[in-house]
Formats: structure tokens, sequence, C-alpha cells
């Protein structure tokens, strides 16, 4: 199990890094000039366009497996609803801050616009197909399956947009390889030293040995990686954030803590379910939401970091 874990998990790092890699690095590049109908292709296929395809595949990948729970408990979401609306949270970003850049109509109320259009949506969709049976478990499962998997995965790309360029994807990749350490430092910290049982009426194994291995280690990776790509110029005004120690000690104890909630988030959904893991897509890990899950509630985290703390310091 352990070494399936290390292979497939590597393997899937790797995958993420190059794509996130290859973005910022196209970014960086000059515009051919490319035009249709008047509108400038390569601004948007330059800007974000490869980070927001990958989040977009994790995210569709983690509503189909929100769905496999939902359905696993007898509720009946709404499946091509919770598909568009969740895809919609994650491309909102990139296609908003585009737009914005070009000096058209721009504004943050869009995302909720979307969000009630997916709930207005959704209670036509129960009354003509589903008719008037078990209507609010329904809608309440299409409305968590659209806004865990895809609000909370589209802050991905709203860091990725925000921030723009090079550093955007930058520190995207930085911050989700943080949060991964945590989830990383405390499987071996509890596999080693753990003794006592931290929450073992919703995952018997996580230990308090477990949690503290993996706050050091998200703590450690932040200062040192932090500091390592300080010097980088092209991270502009958050240069100053990552040589802070103090700002990095921050942020990795920042990670670490919606790290490690939102693991234990999505063992309540699995207890729920009595599921031990929300699929079987990656051999020794179990399914995406069991890889995506720390990442998932820490991304807002890391969002705000970036853009409405980092740019104080």
């Amino acid at each position: 199990m352990l070494h399936l874990r290390l292979i497939f998990g590597t393997l899937l790092a790797l995958a993420v890094i190059g794509i996130t890699a290859l973005d910022s690095a196209v970014s960086a590049m000059p515009g051919p000039g490319w035009r249709c109908f008047g509108v400038a292709l390569d601004h948007w296929l330059l800007n974000g366009a490869l980070s927001t395809l990958l989040v977009l595949c994790l995210a569709v990948l983690a509503v189909r497996e929100m769905l496999r729970l939902a359905r696993h408990l007898g509720y009946a979401p709404l499946r091509f609803e919770a598909y568009v609306f969740a895809g919609g949270l994650v491309i909102g970003p990139y296609v908003s801050f585009n737009v914005a850049r070009s000096g058209a109509l721009y504004d943050e109320s869009w995302g909720m616009l979307w969000l009630a259009l997916a709930l207005a949506v959704a209670f036509l969709a129960q009354a003509v197909r589903r008719g008037t049976e078990r209507v609010m478990g329904n809608l309440a499962t299409t409305l968590l399956v659209i806004v865990y998997a895809g609000g909370l995965l589209g802050f991905m790309t709203k860091l990725r947009m925000e921030v723009s360029g090079p550093a955007g994807a930058a520190l995207l990749l930085f911050s989700m390889f943080v949060i991964k350490m945590t989830d990383v430092g405390a499987y071996f910290a509890g596999l080693a030293f753990g003794r006592h049982r931290a929450v073992p009426w919703l995952s018997p194994k996580k230990t308090w040995e477990g949690f503290a291995g993996g706050v050091v280690t998200a703590v450690l990776c932040a200062v040192l990686v932090g500091g390592a790509l300080a010097p980088a110029e092209w991270l502009s005004a958050h240069r100053a954030a990552l040589a802070a120690p103090g700002a990095m000690l921050a942020f990795g104890l920042l990670m670490a803590a919606f790290s490690i909630a939102g693991d234990l988030a999505e063992s309540l959904l699995k207890r729920d379910a009595a599921m031990k893991d929300s699929g079987t897509a990656i051999p020794g890990m179990g399914g995406f939401l069991d890889v995506l899950d720390s990442a998932m509630l820490a991304a807002p985290a890391a969002w705000f970091f970036w853009t409405r703390i980092s740019p104080l310091l």
C-alpha cells in the first residue's frame, strides 16, 4: 500500500507541477498577436489557461465522487447542474480577470449571481424531473456539491488570476506544495510516532503526533522554500512576504490548519456514507477527493494570504 501511495502520489505531483510550471513559463511569453473576431486570443491563451484547465479537470473528478457519496446515502442530486455550475465557479475567475484586463465590464458580484442562478435552475430541474419528493435533500446535496467541489477549488483559479503572470502560477504551486507536505508530514509522523488518537469517532488513524508532524513539516517547507523563492524578481510585490521568516511561519501554520481541517471535513462525509475512500481512481490513495480534500479547504486561505495580506508586508 505504501509503495503504491509513493508511486502514484509522485506521478500525480509531477503532472501538477509540470502543468503549472508550463503555465508560469507561457504567461511570461510575448503574445503572437492572434485575433479572432476582434478578440485577442493570445491574451487569453497565455494568461492562466493551463492552470484553469487543470483545476477544472480536478473539479470535475471531485464532483463525480461527491455525487457518488450522495447517491450512496440515498440522495438524488442533480448531476448535470452540479457539473455545469461547479465548473462555472472554477472557470469564472479566469474569464472575469481576463475580461477585466481587456477593459471590458468586470464585477466581483458575477460569482454570487452564478450561485443564485444555480439555485434557480436546481429548483426548476427538481420540479420538472423529480417532482416534490425529497426536494430539500436533493437541492441541498446539489448545492453542497457545487460549492464544495467548484466553489472551493475556484479559489485556486482566483489566486492564479488575481496575482497574475508567472507569479500567480508560482504562488499557487507553492501553496499547494505546503498544503500537501502537511499531509505527507502527518502521514509519516503518524506512522512513526502515532500513539494518541485525535478523533477516533471520525478518523481512527489520525493521531495528535501525526497532526504535530504535519504542522512542523508545513512550517519548515514554507520558511525554507519561501526563502529560496524570495530573490526571484518576477515575484515582485510578494518577495517581502517570502523573505520574512515570520510571514512564512504564519503562512505555514495557516496552510497546516486548513489542510488538517479539510482532511477531517472529507472524513466526515465518508463516515456519514460509511465509505473508507471516496473512490478507487488512484491506487494506494483512494479517490481524487481523498487527495484534494486538504487543498480544497485551504485554497481560500491561500488566496486570502497572497492577495490581501502579502501585499501589505
